[in-house]
């Protein structure tokens, strides 16, 4: 009987950590997706903006052009 219930509990135990390994595991894909996420936002609003700079240092070079 003894020994029954700590195989139990053993086993009990055992479930727990498969539990929190799997809900860990599943934390981790969660953040590196974030974080990829975060980084193809940054780089996304970089590559705009240097677009809207691009675009208006054409412009302005046009109108000094213009202008001579």
């Amino acid at each position: 009987m003894f020994v029954d219930q700590e195989l139990k509990n053993i086993q009990e135990a055992k479930n727990r950590l498969v539990v929190c390994s799997d809900l860990r595991r599943l934390l981790m894909q969660i953040e590196v997706r974030g974080m990829w996420r975060g980084m193809f936002h940054t780089v996304s609003s970089l590559t705009l903006g240097l677009a809207v700079v691009d675009q208006l240092l054409s412009l302005l070079r046009q109108r000094r052009d213009t202008h001579r």
